[in-house]
């Protein structure tokens, strides 16, 4: 059965005071008196070997302590206002362990980044993220893009995190995909082949708020509207046709028969014959599948 690793605690952003982020005390601090919260549970062994510990909510410092002088070596408990950077919080949502410690491992080295929970459940992932309320949400591959873009939507909706940003772990096969992506609330993708340098820097940049798609997707192929050579075809209004050969054009291009025209406009079917031969010729059009293409480029078939 999946699995959901969740870490008890303050948001990432904030620093956990001076009870270490690890959940121990620095050389000298005075021992608890309130009683420890309860821990959310460890369930995943991969975030004991990726060295990510509970965070429990941080015990009121003693008077006069500074809190930087814990010493766990914890990263969000380093000395020196200058190493307390706002930490991103990462969520995990990949089916495959094997990725899934791949980017624990990877994520891992990145200072700013913390793994605050993972699932191998897409379905148990919005209310994971509701209690753990990360800044980025990586979602592995679904069976296909439609369930990957309502796994975002469902991530990111109210009963989810909605202020967190959500990349899809696939590459955008084209730029209307990845205008699809973007309309769906994610804040871009890349696949898991990347180098990890690359993986660590889209993390950072989607957390900063910004869209990252890795690798550029190629620009979807636009196709013309039409042939060069229908450029140069009469429109309706110049081509010189009647009244009842431009009623017969427009019953071809709703795809009727000669025998259904005739019904139509209570003609004899060789007469309607007649007017559609004077038709194409004064359209320029050879066979009644091109007079009908015709008729619906002009606006002739409704």
């Amino acid at each position: 059965m999946a699995t959901v690793t969740t870490f008890a605690g303050p948001r990432g952003r904030r620093h956990p005071g001076r009870r270490g982020a690890c959940g121990g005390t620095g050389p000298g601090d005075a021992p608890a008196t309130a009683p420890t919260p309860p821990q959310a549970e460890i369930d995943n062994p991969l975030d004991l070997i990726a060295g990510h510990q509970l965070l429990a909510e941080p015990a009121p410092p003693p008077a006069g302590r500074a809190h930087d002088d814990c010493a766990c070596g914890h990263p969000m408990c380093v000395d020196g206002e200058g190493d307390r950077t706002a930490s991103a919080r990462v969520f995990l949502v990949e089916r495959h362990s094997v990725a899934s410690a791949g980017l624990r491992s990877v994520l891992a080295t990145a200072p700013g980044l913390t793994v605050v929970g993972s699932t191998g459940d897409p379905l148990r992932a919005v209310a994971a993220v509701r209690r753990t309320a990360p800044d980025v949400i990586l979602l592995g591959c679904g069976t296909d893009l439609e369930e990957d873009l309502a796994a975002v939507v469902a991530l990111r909706g109210p009963d989810g995190a909605p202020g967190a940003r959500v990349l899809l772990l696939r590459r955008a096969e084209s730029t209307a995909e990845a205008s699809r992506m973007l309309l769906a609330g994610a804040g871009g993708c890349f696949p898991l082949d990347l180098a990890g340098e690359r993986i660590i820097g889209a993390v950072q940049l989607a957390a900063a708020g910004g869209s990252v798609f890795l690798p550029a997707p190629p620009p979807a192929r636009i196709h013309a509207a039409a042939p060069a050579r229908h450029l140069g075809e009469p429109p309706p209004q110049q081509a010189g046709l009647t009244g009842r050969e431009r009623e017969v054009l427009v019953k071809l291009g709703q795809g009727l028969s000669n025998a259904e025209i005739g019904r139509e406009l209570a003609l004899a079917e060789a007469t309607v014959k007649k007017h559609l031969t004077q038709a194409m010729r004064k359209i320029g059009q050879p066979d009644r599948l091109r007079a009908a293409l015709y008729a619906h480029r002009h606006g002739l078939a409704g």
